[in-house]
Parts: C-alpha cells; structure tokens; sequence
C-alpha cells in the first residue's frame, strides 16, 4: 500500500471536522444576570415578600410594689461598718471596672527635656518625695552657674558705684569751707571799701577808693560761684544715690533669674507628691518630654493611684437606673478574688447616659480595698436599698425597699388565655412570633400582669391573628 493511499478517505465514509465545539455567546450575559437575581434574592427577597400590617401595642413597663414581700430589716448599727454585708432584698446587678478614687495623678515633668534616667516600673508601689526620673541637667546647672556670675558683678558694681561718694562729701564739705572764706574775705573788701568812702575828697586817690569797690564786687561773684559748688556736690550724691537703686533692681532681677533657673535645675528631678502605685509609666532613658506639644500627655512621666482609694464605674442598664441613690450600698465580686466579697457605696451618678450602651453609669467607692485589686478589673456589683440612709440629693429617686419591675400587657392582645397562661404575638425584625406567657392577678387599665414571656420594649401585635404565621413578615401602622 501506497502513501497516498493512506491518505485518501475512502468513499462514503464520514470526514470529521478540526474545529472545536463552542459555547453559544448567548450564554455568558445569561449566566450573569441568573448569578445577579440569585444574589439579589439571597440579600433583598424577604424584603420584597409582601409584608402584612398589623397594629402594635407596646408592653408597659412600670416598677409597682409587691405588698407580700416583708419589708426591709433594719441594719443594727453594729452592723453598719464599711465591711459588712449589705442585707435587705437585691434590686438589680451590673458589671462594671475599677479605677482610681477619684481620678488619676498624672506626674508632669513641668520643664522640656530629655530623660536621663528612670527609677521606678509599672506597678511599684512608690512614697512622696521618691524620686521617680531625672532629666538631662547639663544645660540648666551651666544657666544657674551664668545667673549667679551675673549677681556677682552686679554687686561688685554697686560697691565700686557707690565708692565715689565719700569723696563727693569731702568735697562738698570743702565747698562749703571755701564759701566761708570767700565770704569773709567780701566782708574785710567792703569794710576797707567803706573806710575809704568815709575819707575827705582828696584825702585819698580816685582810683584807690574804685580799685576798693570793684575789689568788693569781684569777691562776690567769687563768693556766688563757689556757692555754686555746693549743690552741684549735692546733685552728684543724689545721682550716684539714684543709680545705686538702679543696679539694687538689677541685682534683684538677677536673684530672681536665678531662682527660675535654680527652679528649672530642680524639676530636673521629679519625684512622687503621694504615696501610691505606679499605674502607667511614659518615660524611658533618652525620651524627650515637652510641655507644649498637642498630645496630653506629652509631658507625662508616670500616673499615680492610691491604693486604698478606689472606686468602680458601673453601667446600669437604664431600665433599672430608677434603683439607683447616692449614698446606697453595693457589693462586689471578682474573678481576681472569686471567694471574696466587697463591700462599696454609691458616690455620685454621671451627668449624661450611653446612648449606644443604652447605660447609665455610677461611680461606686470600694470600701477597704484589698491589695490586689488594680485598675481596669472587672467586677460584678449588686445593688441593695439604700433605706433611710439615702442622700436626699441624690440625682435620682430611690425605690421602696420591696420595689419591682412588673411588665403589663393589654388584655386584647391576648389569645387562648387558660388560668395563668396565655399567647400573644410579638413583632420583633419585622416578623411575627409567637410567645407563651404567664400572667399574674393584677389588672390596670385594661392591662394584665405579665410574670413571664414578655421582655420591657416588646410590641404585641393586636388582633385579628387568623393570618399570622410565625416568622412571617408584617410591618407596624398606626393604632
């Protein structure tokens, strides 16, 4: 057999073609927009289910009295120390954090500079006076030695300034003396002017008796002007006086320059102003410090607490903030200290709520601390009645000792009610469910007490019920 006849197809058998088979492009634009509906179903298709609109009807909550409860012990006053025990009924619990009683000491290093060296960690329980860091002080002894040079030569200049006037005194003594003598030499010159006056005409020459006058007034102008002498004398020691006070102001200028730079040379130390622990430390060897920058806590070497002074903040969840009163008794549990129970009281309620928390937050002083509580711990607080020892300006009311929340339900909103038993549907994201409640004995105003089932904020939804189905989607109108 030949090559070509290898190669020739024989006759009527199929030939089979090269080329691929391929998709239709139709498909791909097809794909994306079944890919983009399923997406779209999965995020918005509850949305886009019809929802049903029923009317709501909100649970009340209000915090009524139970008059079966005893009402609350009194404390003995032998009991009522920082240690003891609240007793009386529990009215809510919270979490909260301990912090420092009443605030943090920030340590500031109140000059620029650069850290030299650190003398305390994180935790070390330091005393007043102890020195906490030094700064870098080459620069400030060298403006002290510079300030107390100056003092120096200042003085040195007042007493030399002031050298000259014993001379000027001496002086002026002889001034004076100098005028005494001048003013007796005028006198013997008019004396002897006068005797010659007195002599007959051509008993003695005309220019002897005018030589004897004009004498006479030559010596007073020289009497006048060594007259003059003296005050000039008097004005030099009132100016040498006058700039003596001068260089005395410097010299207190100069004292108090070296008491800022002398200031300046001991901030160079900071040391403790209490006793207490190290809470945060913000120095280290070669960190600059500065006073003037925009971070707080630039100029921050350490921040002190004392830990016989603690507190805790609590968020009390604001459905039951109405319990809370300054001055009303609390006690703590801890992780750290799980078979110890603290003891603390309120001391003051925060000015603004959480809106987000949905909180309000109290500040509870602990009483005795013990010494391994730290800051930032969690604890878990019981509140109890604060009785008759509450502050009256407390920022909020306080409840009767035997005061509870009790939640009510509108009684047409309900559905096969059996004795102490009941069904309500409750709309809750935008969809109905269905709980089982327990009712109790006391009605007001067309509502029913709720022991259980219902939680404060729920919404019934009011009848008709015939088309509710649980979980199915319904949507709130005006009642």
């Amino acid at each position: 057999m030949s090559l070509d006849q290898l190669t020739k197809t024989p006759s009527g058998s199929p030939t089979t073609s090269s080329k691929p088979n391929r998709l239709p492009t139709w498909l791909l634009p097809v794909g994306l927009a079944l890919g983009f509906l399923l997406v779209f179903a999965l995020l918005f298709g509850s949305r886009l289910i019809p929802a049903q609109k029923v009317e709501t009807a909100p649970v009340v909550t209000i915090r009524a009295t139970n008059s079966e409860e005893p009402p609350t012990p009194t404390i003995p006053d032998e009991a009522q120390t920082p240690n003891a025990l609240p007793t009386g009924p529990l009215l809510f619990q919270a979490s909260g954090w301990i912090e420092p009683d009443p605030y943090v000491t920030f340590v500031t290093s109140l000059i620029d500079g650069v850290i030299d060296e650190v003398h305390v960690l994180e935790g070390q329980q330091v005393k007043k006076d102890q020195l906490l860091a030094s700064l870098i002080a080459d620069d400030a002894e060298l403006d002290v030695q510079q300030a107390k040079q100056r003092i120096t030569s200042l003085e040195s200049k007042n007493i030399a300034h002031c050298a000259i006037i014993p001379v000027l005194k001496s002086e002026q003594d002889a001034a004076r003396k100098k005028v005494a003598a001048e003013q007796a030499f005028l006198e013997e010159l008019e004396d002897t002017a006068n005797r010659l006056g007195s002599v007959n005409k051509g008993g003695i020459s005309e220019i002897a008796l005018t030589k004897a006058k004009l004498g006479v007034i030559r010596q007073k102008a020289t009497l006048a002007e060594s007259e003059a002498e003296i005050p000039r004398f008097a004005a030099k020691i009132k100016q040498v006086h006058k700039e003596r006070t001068a260089i005395d102001n410097e010299v207190f200028e100069a004292q108090t320059d070296l008491a800022r730079k002398q200031l300046a040379l001991d901030r160079c130390k900071i040391s403790a102003p209490m006793d207490g622990i190290v809470l945060r430390l913000h120095a280290a060897p070669g960190k600059k410090r500065m006073l003037g920058m925009d971070d707080p806590k630039s100029a921050v070497i350490v921040e002190l607490y004392d830990p016989q002074k603690l507190q805790t903040r609590i968020d009390v969840p604001l459905n039951e903030a109405a319990g809370l009163s300054v001055g009303q008794p609390v006690k703590f549990t801890t992780d750290l200290l799980p078979d110890l129970e603290m003891t603390g009281t309120v001391t003051r309620i925060v000015g603004e709520a959480d809106l987000q928390r949905n909180t309000l937050q109290a500040k509870v002083r602990i009483n005795n601390p013990h010494p391994r509580l730290r800051p930032e711990m969690l604890v878990r607080a019981e509140f109890y009645n604060a009785g008759s020892s509450s502050t009256p300006n407390s920022a909020i009311s306080t409840p009767q000792s035997n005061s509870r929340l009790s939640l009510y339900a509108l009684k047409t909103a309900l559905f096969d009610i059996s004795g102490a038993t009941a069904s309500a549907w409750v709309l809750a994201d935008n969809s109905a469910q269905l709980r089982k409640l327990s009712l109790g004995v006391e009605e007001r105003d067309d509502h029913i007490h709720v022991h259980s089932g219902l939680h404060s904020g729920d919404l019934l939804i009011l009848p008709p019920h015939n088309k509710l189905t649980e979980g199915k989607r319904v949507r709130q109108t005006d009642l």
